[in-house]
């Protein structure tokens, strides 16, 4: 049934999520990267899937190691998956959007990944966000509403494509 799937891409897809964490201003929190590939970039907390991780639990699990978060899987709902091919300096990559059900008090400490900051929905699209987040990612997860979309971005295009596979 599946022959005509590439089993070579599957291989080499990474599975990753992005943390959609708020504040009680609905503020999002945002990491300022202190490693590549988004070294200096703004952009949600979040890190790659464990083998055999599901995405619920990968975020949990990230935002206590970034963030200092106590979470369970049930506390994130999934607003949105990204699939970007050959995305610069990380390959193919599905990137599992996922938003914390509750509202976060405190900016957390420093990490190892970078900085902390929280911005305001106005503000994200003039901060220093990598380039598929500003063209494409941020206007879906802003615009959504309660709808769980999904969108794949071919980055080996110029300039990139962004296709909406559902909304």
């Amino acid at each position: 049934m599946f022959e005509f799937i590439d089993h070579f891409y599957f291989v080499n897809l990474k599975l990753a999520t992005l943390l959609y964490i708020q504040n009680s201003n609905d503020d999002y929190l945002m990491l300022e990267r202190a490693r590549e590939p988004n070294r200096g970039l703004l952009s949600p907390p979040g890190g790659k899937c464990e083998p055999a991780e599901s995405p619920f639990k990968c975020a949990s699990r990230e935002a206590f190691e970034e963030c200092g978060i106590i979470s369970k899987p049930s506390d994130w709902d999934l607003i949105g998956i990204v699939t970007e091919k050959n995305y610069p300096g990380i390959g193919d990559i599905m990137i599992f959007l996922m938003k914390y059900r509750h509202k976060l008090s405190n900016l957390p400490t420093e990490c190892n990944e970078g900085t902390f900051h929280f911005l305001k929905q106005t503000e994200i699209m003039d901060a220093n966000i990598p380039v598929t987040d500003k063209l494409f990612i941020w206007n879906f997860v802003l615009n959504s509403g309660s709808k769980t979309f999904s969108v794949f971005i071919d980055c080996n295009k110029t300039p990139f494509e962004c296709i909406t596979e559902t909304i």
